[in-house]
């Protein structure tokens, strides 16, 4: 993904600034042939060359990374504890390199990259070692995203784990306003201690417009990161021409279109089966009329869905609004399982993606049954726990994988790094009580799931990420799960589904969050950590 160019004196050589290799490429001008690599910090930017073409001057965006933004002994820079700020760029001055230094840099940049592994496959596990070795027991894969959780937040009192409890201000015996100990997400923490969870997590995202590209298998290319701060509004009622921005999440611009696509398109070329509910309708200001109760799809949007995904899309499933109640997305879900697949007018597919977003969380709204933040966190979990009941009670659970994690962690802290965040996995070929400690990222979830299904890796993220077969046992447990019951002083879902009996003013609706707007995410982060007032 080539960012910044700068050409030698002599027109001989062009330096290369690669955002997704962290690196430098040093090409042969007249052969047209990369002739090495120069190490660089995260997301390499901008080279300039300097000192009469003797030195390169090297920005890189994200440098080394965040680091932890909360917890025992931290301590706060003068910028603030938000994942968009707490990261700081890189500069390097190097001098350009001769023949035998550019061997030695591009080898480091190799070795930075691509990692040799070696695996022993007894031919049991679940999930082989690589695509085509062998074919998996597991048949069909259920990808759960929510919102911008962090670790430490959600799980960070999970035995055995590195976890900081002082963080976990959606976790069990935790004070709510007036409240005294109670349990905000007790589904997340029971299918975390039921079956596998990681420790060692990280979201390649600081916010939504990142996340949703990532963990879709389309990298955030230099167009997505130029455009991340630009400021966004959709303005629904407007007599301006127009509707595009540039803070898509999932349905890509043709600006940021990858090569080969992504997920959808991956799948959609090798056979394999699939459904979408949310993914890639993600939007806060989805509506157009004033009487428009509909959700989903069906909407216009000012982006248009890859018709891969379009074709195989719950057309109404409700997408990104913190005004619809993720219990109403799992009705949503029974509803569409029952009509294509419970009833066998379809055969179930290989594949499922399904966004229960509402984690994000917004301003309390005590009337429709969301007295506090933690409501939406409480929310979130009931639906999470009602999804998996469901899934453990069909036919198909015997060789199902549930995968459940979040786009990005920008909304809370984490003692260990801020872009750690959830992943866990539940089925019934998953260890019970397992923590993983293996190093994990986006990559890994896609390299999984293609792996599961007999793909090959569609570009270099999920080529050399981790492979978690650790998380598995041949010897399956059927058990189903069944669901907790939240807190109803916290979240009461029968008032949050009253809203839709009712006629009302879609005009007179409180927008929910923007997802992509960085000075919005900066202000929500702050007013969630209690450190400030929303506007």
């Amino acid at each position: 993904m080539p960012f910044g160019l700068t050409l030698s004196p002599d027109e001989k050589t062009l330096y290369v600034a690669c955002l997704g290799f962290n690196a430098v490429a040093v090409v042969d001008v007249v052969s047209k042939k990369v002739k090495g690599y120069i190490p660089t910090g995260w997301g390499t930017t901008r080279v300039v060359l300097a000192n009469n073409g003797k030195q390169l001057l090297i920005l890189s965006a994200r440098g080394h990374g965040a680091g932890p933004n909360g917890g025992k002994g931290f301590v706060a820079p003068p910028q603030g504890t938000y994942i968009g700020d707490i990261q700081l760029g890189t500069f390097q001055i190097v001098d350009v390199p001769d023949a035998a230094t550019l061997a030695l840099y591009t080898r480091q940049v190799l070795d930075n990259t691509f990692r040799e592994v070696e695996f022993a496959d007894d031919g049991k596990n679940p999930c082989p070692p690589l695509p085509g070795l062998r074919k998996s027991p597991i048949k069909h894969i259920v990808y759960i995203t929510k919102e911008n959780r962090t670790y430490d937040e959600v799980l960070g009192q999970i035995e055995g784990a590195q976890g900081d409890p002082s963080l976990a201000r959606f976790g069990e015996k935790v004070s709510v306003g007036d409240l005294k100990n109670v349990d905000i997400m007790p589904n997340h923490l029971k299918l975390a201690r039921t079956w596998a969870l990681s420790d060692n997590f990280y979201c390649d995202s600081d916010a939504s417009i990142h996340g949703h590209h990532w963990m879709l298998g389309t990298m955030a290319n230099e167009y997505v990161e130029a455009n991340y701060h630009a400021r966004s509004d959709f303005r629904p009622f407007s007599k301006a021409p127009g509707r595009r921005m540039p803070a898509t999440i999932g349905g890509v611009d043709p600006e940021d279109y990858n090569e080969i696509g992504g997920l959808w398109e991956h799948m959609a070329r090798n056979g394999i089966s699939y459904f979408s509910f949310g993914q890639s309708n993600e939007f806060a200001g989805n509506y157009e009329e004033w009487n428009d109760t509909i959700f989903g799809t069906a909407h216009p949007v000012p982006w248009p869905l890859p018709k891969a995904l379009l074709d195989r899309t719950c057309i109404d499933f409700a997408g990104y609004n913190m005004n619809i109640p993720d219990q109403l997305r799992v009705a949503q879900f029974e509803r569409e399982f029952e009509r294509r697949w419970g009833s066998g007018a379809e055969p179930f597919p290989q594949f499922i993606s399904m966004q229960l977003p509402n984690d994000h969380g917004t301003g309390p709204r005590p009337k429709d049954g969301y007295p506090y933040l933690h409501s939406y966190m409480a929310d979130n979990d009931l639906a999470l726990g009602r999804i998996l009941e469901y899934l453990s009670h069909t036919p198909y659970w015997k060789d199902m994988l549930v995968i459940v994690t979040e786009d990005d962690p920008q909304g809370g802290v984490d003692h260990i790094d801020a872009h750690r965040s959830i992943l866990m996995l539940a089925g019934p070929y998953v260890k019970r009580g397992y923590v993983s400690n293996r190093h994990a990222n986006f990559g890994s979830i896609l390299r999984l799931i293609y792996t599961l299904l007999d793909l090959p890796p569609v570009n270099q993220y999920d080529a050399t990420a981790t492979l978690l077969d650790d998380y598995f046992t041949a010897t399956p447990d059927y058990t189903p799960y069944q669901a907790l019951p939240v807190d109803t002083r916290v979240f009461d879902a029968q008032k949050s589904l009253k809203i839709y009996g009712r006629e009302f003013d879609w005009r007179a609706v409180p927008q929910g969050v923007k997802m992509d707007d960085p000075e919005e995410q900066r202000v929500e982060h702050y007013w969630q950590q209690g450190k400030g007032k929303k506007k």
